[in-house]
């Protein structure tokens, strides 16, 4: 059963890579973390988030990925700025893609915002020669297997992206891989990803929000496009509303068009967040499912002050939180 798992990995190599070029998370907060430079979660708070995804569990060589953010927002400059990295691993392949993050924030109506965000960093890739099991019947050698499909060295990297706050609605976009092509022995393929949810608010204790976003690999001759949608609902419990409003906890599932159900829950704390999702498939992979933890920290900053247009509207809802 090792050997033939191991070949059906060697086999769908080529594709697995294109696939995990950026892994799709499917916690909203790792997905606007990573992917979107103009993500701006607090303005009054820094933020650090950690997250981890175990795809596909139970087969060996599984996705596993580590995330981790730090942002921290200038009241006075409207700018925030930032680090992430991301670490992801596959089989024999290693990914790590450390970046450093600017965003802009312009308010332009009561807890109303526009955030453009700008990142660069690298992307290096590499692999473990020893742990290739090409089977007594291959037609490759070692050699020859990690001269076509493996990669290893580093490119540079660029993103950008944009997001929209008006009051109860959010939604924005990113395009990932600026600097497209081939450098070394490395392969760079451009990601765009897109996000877009509203938050019906009650006037008491509960709050519904869907969600819906996407995530688009442009291949090219050595690869095809891959596409992923993702569509969400999640219930959140609010406390203490009418004088601090805010979410205690949630519970939410989402469908992905790749035939993925996703189940998941989060809970809130004043200086803390933890969320956890699980995926179990609708095909033949339904026994290896996902399992993905999230965890984000506010830092309240020590000079915190008025901010325009920010707790201004009538309305009970805004991302960011209110003192």
């Amino acid at each position: 059963m090792k050997r033939f798992v191991s070949i059906i990995i060697l086999v769908l190599t080529p594709f697995l890579l294109c696939a995990q070029e950026l892994p799709y998370f499917s916690n909203k907060q790792l997905q606007y973390a990573y992917f979107n430079p103009g993500y701006i979660p607090e303005l009054q708070y820094s933020t650090i988030t950690l997250g981890g995804r175990a795809q596909w569990v139970g087969l060996e060589g599984m996705p596993i990925s580590a995330f981790i953010s730090a942002k921290y927002f200038f009241l006075g400059a409207h700018s925030q700025v930032g680090i992430n990295m991301l670490y992801d691993h596959i089989g024999y392949t290693t990914t790590v893609n450390p970046k450093v993050d600017y965003a802009f924030c312009v308010p332009f109506a009561p807890d109303s915002y526009i955030n453009f965000g700008l990142s660069a960093g690298f992307m290096h890739k590499s692999f473990d020669f020893d742990k290739i099991d090409m089977g007594n019947k291959s037609v490759l050698s070692k050699d020859q297997f990690s001269r076509e499909y493996l990669e290893s060295g580093i490119q540079p990297d660029i993103d950008v992206g944009i997001e929209f706050l008006i009051q109860n609605i959010e939604f924005g976009f990113a395009a990932t891989h600026l600097l497209p092509g081939k450098i070394g022995d490395v392969t760079m393929n451009r990601i765009f990803y897109g996000f877009a949810n509203c938050n019906f608010q009650s006037e008491e204790w509960w709050r519904l929000s869907p969600t819906y976003s996407f995530y688009f690999f442009r291949g090219d001759e050595d690869s095809k496009n891959i596409q992923q949608h993702q569509f969400g609902l999640d219930f959140f419990y609010v406390g203490d509303y009418d004088f601090n409003p805010r979410d205690y906890f949630y519970v939410g599932a989402a469908y992905k068009i790749t035939k993925e159900v996703v189940v998941r829950t989060g809970f809130s704390h004043q200086i803390f967040s933890i969320f956890y999702s699980y995926d179990f498939f609708l095909t033949d992979l339904n026994r290896a499912g996902s399992h993905e933890l999230g965890i984000e920290f506010r830092i309240g900053q020590k000079d915190r002050g008025c901010y325009a247009n920010y707790g201004m509207s009538k309305k009970r809802y805004t991302r960011y939180h209110r003192n």
